[in-house]
């Protein structure tokens, strides 16, 4: 997964490549996602002999790691805002394939048939689920992206956006996890604890006076 492990540590405990070898190494394979404009910023992911990554324009490619051969490419439908930084990848099931995931700078949450790179139809809109809605229909110019990738926990996906770095209201951050097969949401946590809920202190306004008589000696 990507950060190597649900910690996201970047360790590796490969030992193949090592001090005495790493000055050896040479380039076995390019390719060129043929998009412009912006850096790469993916980490590719390498799952079942199949390399996963998202490109500058949150298309996502699938790759033969040997060769460097395309498997296949989705082209996002809809590419705006921020660069994507990566994908996850579910395992699936007896009764469902493998997946992969991946969100989009304009707040979209995607899912793919991670053997195709075709849309899962029984996911949230036809593969799309809209992050969106209901959290900044009052912010329609506000930012709020998924660029990283999300996090897998056994079934549920797990998001949380990037939202505006300035303006002092805008939609929520929280984080949510959903459905990983339908896109349905099962919980939010709520960063600020809302009315009612446990951390939640109304906000009071204490005002001290004093008073000194007119003959008062101060």
């Amino acid at each position: 997964m990507y950060g190597h492990d649900a910690g996201g540590t970047r360790y590796s405990p490969l030992k193949q490549i090592n001090t005495a070898n790493v000055s050896r190494l040479q380039r076995a394979w390019t390719y060129h996602t043929g998009e412009k404009g912006r850096s790469l910023e993916s980490t590719p992911i390498c799952v079942n002999d199949t390399l996963y990554f998202s490109t500058q324009n949150q298309n996502v490619v699938a790759l033969d790691p040997v060769t460097g051969k395309e498997v296949w490419k989705f082209a996002n439908p809809n590419p705006r805002g921020s660069e994507s930084r990566g994908v996850a990848y579910w395992a699936g099931d007896k009764q469902t394939p493998p997946r992969i995931l991946f969100g989009t700078g304009n707040g979209q949450l995607i899912e793919l048939d991670a053997k195709t790179g075709m849309l899962v139809s029984s996911f949230g809109d036809k593969g799309i689920l809209d992050l969106r809605a209901g959290i900044a229909d009052a912010y329609p110019k506000a930012n709020y992206a998924i660029s990283s990738p999300p996090v897998i926990y056994r079934d549920v996906v797990i998001v949380g956006p990037s939202t505006q770095e300035s303006g002092s209201v805008g939609p929520s951050g929280e984080p949510r996890g959903f459905d990983v097969r339908t896109g349905k949401l099962l919980w939010a946590f709520h960063t600020v604890p809302q009315p009612g809920e446990e951390g939640n202190v109304p906000s009071t306004l204490a005002v001290a006076s004093s008073c000194v008589a007119d003959n008062a000696v101060p």
